[in-house]
């Protein structure tokens, strides 16, 4: 069981002691968030890796991201076989830079796909794996002028024994 304020949270501090120093970076968070299911330092890898495509994609004066979480029951994924996954649980890294160019939109989770001069195609497959891999799904949106990369995961369910 993980918490996943507290992982947003240490992003942020490391993003805002680091390569985000110059941004402003807003929390808005969903007191009622469950605690999630998975790896916190996995899932801290993921949150650092949208943290800093967004601040490598906002502009640099009047850049700002927003971290953001919330509950949102009902939200199910088809995973074959007529199973349907629950995925309440919802956070988001929302940046107010130019977003993906329109060309590689749907190719952005696959590997080896950038637009960086220097950017190795990676980042974000390695996210995608990451997630899929905890039983959840990443989607890219283009909201309001902003990109909205939002993680969606199952909720702790209970304990869960390990074989001894």
């Amino acid at each position: 069981a993980v918490n996943i304020h507290d992982i947003l949270s240490q992003a942020k501090r490391v993003a805002s002691a680091g390569f985000a120093e110059h941004l402003e970076i807003v929390e808005k968070y969903d007191p009622s968030l469950p605690l999630a299911k998975g790896d916190a330092d996995l899932l801290l890898q993921v949150v650092q890796n949208l943290l800093k495509n967004a601040t490598e994609a906002v502009p640099s004066e009047f850049g700002q991201i927003i971290i953001e979480t919330a509950y949102k029951p009902g939200v199910k994924l088809n995973i074959g076989n007529f199973t349907k996954e629950n995925l309440p649980l919802q956070f988001s890294i929302i940046d107010n830079g130019s977003g993906v160019p329109d060309q590689i939109r749907d190719d952005i989770f696959d590997p080896f796909v950038t637009t960086k001069s220097n950017g190795s195609g990676l980042g974000l497959s390695l996210v995608s794996k990451i997630v899929f891999d905890h039983g959840g799904v990443v989607e890219y949106a283009r909201v309001k002028n902003r990109s909205v990369f939002s993680v969606l995961m199952p909720v702790w369910t209970g304990l869960q024994l390990k074989e001894r």
